[in-house]
């Protein structure tokens, strides 16, 4: 035991030897608390997929705030709420609804899981001068046929132990296991080395991560309408109507529709009201304490700062690179919410370039006759050409347009047998080449005719994009 003792004495006489060794530890563990934690993105992570580790939770100040303001029995989660993170428009193909987006920032946390692989648009028209580029991304959102179900949970005390979402992935078990083997080494470590303050800082996180789950983790959410159905459904997304980066949302209806029009559902049990407040004077608790031991840590100027320092900094780490949210999203999306997304990214050269390609994509341009078992290619659906209103207003101009558009698009299908082979054909061609002298007599290359040229563009990008993404039509391909 002598020997023992002496180790530990000889181990924390450093700091005495060493002035600067102490007068770094006087300032550590109050600097690692500036807000390098992004409490708003990890209090919706939370909310979201319930899968953030009860170990990673010190509190800065800033996000005592957020944590603290109740507002934990709302639906939405934190940054879906209106105000709290840039809001998306939306218009739908199918009716021509144009809504705000239920869950901006669930839509772009599932957007960065994955990166859009880019479609050059090398048509005639690109090689123009003076040209208004219009941002256009693909998504192709696909349900996950081998969609893990999870056994329903009564309390949320099982919940700690059989959490949703992305606790199911590889990478955050690995990550989680790791983190509770350093923190319980620390625990071993500070018990050993009589750093006492660090010793009641790593209780009290472990703590406050226990109560957070409690208040804010046990009802990871879920697609409203988890329903099949066989038809796509287009919906293009955008921050404003001037802007130039677009989002084309394409996949079933009812997952489109879910993800962007519908509030997420939470799916768990809701502590009551009682217990509710009973936490939240538990958590202002914890919180004041982690403070109160992290100044008293930084005056001591000894171990208990280097270890008080260290755990805030791997939590931090932690989220910024090991378990970052789009690795978690992902597996939210994998296993809570049962879809993955393919991203395609590709320019346009101008805004009617940009209506042409959304025109020739959307599964519901043409009506469909359920009678006789197919699309009315006469006219367009006048239902899902409203979405293209709050861009281009009715006028007898638009009308002409979108004539010259319909009979484009049904010569474009009856000569060309697949997409493949329409690309081919198009990509150069500017002024109507590919197309019936028939349809180019009737809308030759004058001023008044400006957007011919465009309309092309938009047919041959759009079955560039099909072409690329394997993107079915109206219905969904019948399981063999």
């Amino acid at each position: 035991m002598g020997v023992f003792n002496s180790s530990v004495s000889d181990f924390r006489a450093v700091l005495d030897r060493h002035a600067w060794v102490a007068e770094v530890a006087g300032i550590l563990p109050l600097s690692a608390l500036i807000d390098f934690i992004d409490i708003p993105e990890k209090l919706h992570i939370f909310q979201l997929t319930g899968a953030v580790p009860l170990w990673s939770w010190p509190i800065t100040p800033s996000g005592s705030r957020l944590i603290l303001s109740g507002q934990h029995s709302e639906q939405e989660c934190y940054l879906d709420r209106y105000g709290s993170s840039m809001a998306f428009l939306a218009l739908d193909g199918r009716y021509g609804d144009n809504y705000t987006v239920s869950n901006p920032e669930t839509v772009r946390q599932c957007l960065a899981t994955q990166r859009p692989r880019t479609i050059c648009n090398l048509h005639e028209n690109m090689s123009g001068t003076d040209l208004r580029i219009q941002n256009l991304e693909f998504v192709h959102v696909v349900r996950l046929e081998n969609k893990k179900s999870h056994r329903e949970t009564n309390t949320w005390l099982s919940r700690i132990f059989n959490s949703h979402g992305a606790s199911t992935s590889l990478r955050y078990l690995v990550v989680s296991a790791f983190g509770w083997a350093i923190v319980l080494g620390m625990i071993v470590m500070s018990a050993i080395l009589r750093c006492y303050l660090s010793l009641a800082f790593s209780a009290v996180a472990l703590g406050t991560g226990l109560v957070t789950f409690i208040l804010y983790g046990c009802q990871p959410r879920r697609l409203l309408v988890q329903d099949r159905s066989d038809y796509n459904r287009l919906v293009l997304v955008t921050e404003h109507m001037n802007s130039t980066k677009w989002i084309v949302f394409y996949g079933e209806s009812t997952i489109v529709n879910s993800l962007l029009n519908r509030p997420l559902e939470p799916d768990g049990p809701k502590p009551s009201l009682f217990l509710a407040r009973c936490l939240f004077m538990a958590l202002r608790f914890l919180i004041l304490a982690q403070w109160a031991i992290a100044i008293g840590a930084a005056a001591s100027k000894g171990w208990d700062a280097y270890f008080t320092t260290f755990w805030i900094t791997f939590c931090i780490f932690s989220h910024a690179y090991l378990i970052p949210p789009r690795s978690i999203m992902k597996g939210w999306m994998h296993f809570n919410a049962g879809f993955q997304i393919k991203r395609f990214s590709t320019m346009l050269s101008s805004r009617r370039a940009l209506l042409n390609v959304i025109i020739a994509l959307n599964p519901d341009t043409f009506s469909w006759l359920s009678k006789e078992g197919r699309e009315e290619r006469t006219k367009f659906d006048r239902g899902a050409m409203k979405w293209v209103d709050p861009i281009l207003a009715p006028s007898p101009s638009r009308s002409e347009w979108e004539e010259a558009t319909r009979q484009a698009i049904n010569e474009a299908t009856e000569r060309y047998p697949n997409d493949e082979t329409l690309v081919m054909q198009m990509c150069q061609d500017k002024e109507g080449k590919s197309l019936s002298s028939a349809w180019n007599s009737s809308y030759p290359a004058e001023r008044k005719y400006y957007w011919k040229p465009f309309i092309l563009e938009g047919i041959y990008m759009a079955a560039k994009l099909r072409l690329e993404a394997k993107a079915p039509g109206r219905k969904l391909p019948e399981k063999a």
